[in-house]
């Protein structure tokens, strides 16, 4: 994945899934296999902080009456 762009969560998820699948081949070298994890856990890594936000957008929605979201809500 380019580091100049922002990719979107689906992006980041199939970037993920190819490393997997790469990375269950087995054919890459020692090198490659490590770069490929690190790349994996990295964006792992930014998946889980997607998904955290938007828990945490959702729970708010949730309680609150109004189904509005405050601004702590947006960050």
């Amino acid at each position: 994945m380019a580091e100049n762009k922002e990719f979107s969560f689906e992006e980041k998820i199939t970037e993920l899934e190819a490393i997997v699948q790469a990375m269950e081949k087995g054919d890459a070298p020692l090198d490659a296999q490590l770069e490929n994890f690190e790349q994996g856990i990295k964006i792992a890594r930014e998946c889980t902080g997607v998904l955290d936000s938007a828990e945490k957008k959702i729970s708010i929605l949730t309680k609150k009456p109004s189904g509005e979201m405050t601004e702590e809500a947006m960050e």
